[in-house]
């Protein structure tokens, strides 16, 4: 039986796996195994080679999905930078929003101590200052002349004024006390 090339196995088929049972057919089917292996052969070869095309195929989708990825990263990376540059620029504002808040709070406290002072200075000024109008009145008109004596008044309260203020040594008061 060593020089038959034709092999018949017998036997149950129990335990024996599909693979098992592929060579089992093979061999109760009275196949040269040498034509077998070569139909095989051709069949790898049939397939390795239709397997080469469609990579060769899809290579070109491959290079193309490789270079969309690539493109993709780039503009991601952009876009991350442009975002960075983009936080960096609100920050740049909240820091400047915060100074000019606090210059804002600033300037809104001069100008409320501005206006606390301005009715009292305003008042002041108005109590030490003699208007031409005062000095014209009292050199023009009559001495029985009812306006000069309302005139006189309003420069005997100026003048006390003056003198109230002399004691608290202001300024203003000793300049209008040199040219008076």
């Amino acid at each position: 039986m060593s020089n038959n090339k034709y092999i018949q196995v017998a036997g149950s088929s129990a335990g024996i796996t599909s693979s098992d049972k592929v060579v089992q057919d093979i061999l109760n089917t009275f196949t040269d195994l040498r034509h077998y292996s070569r139909e095989i052969e051709n069949e790898l070869k049939t397939t390795e080679n239709q397997s080469i095309k469609v990579y060769m195929k899809e290579s070109e989708n491959i290079a193309s999905l490789h270079n969309q990825i690539s493109a993709c990263d780039q503009i991601l990376e952009r876009m991350e930078n442009m975002l960075l540059d983009f936080q960096n620029d609100l920050g740049s504002i909240s820091t400047e929003i915060l100074t000019l808040q606090r210059k804002s709070i600033s300037m809104s406290q001069e100008l409320t101590n501005r206006q606390a002072i301005r009715g009292q200075l305003s008042q002041f000024i108005d109590d030490i200052s003699v208007p031409e109008t005062l000095i014209v009145g009292i050199m023009d008109l009559s001495v029985t002349d009812k306006e000069f004596l309302t005139q006189l008044q309003i420069l005997n309260h100026k003048i006390s004024f003056i003198k109230e203020q002399s004691f608290k040594d202001t300024k203003s008061c000793q300049d209008v006390k040199r040219h008076s």
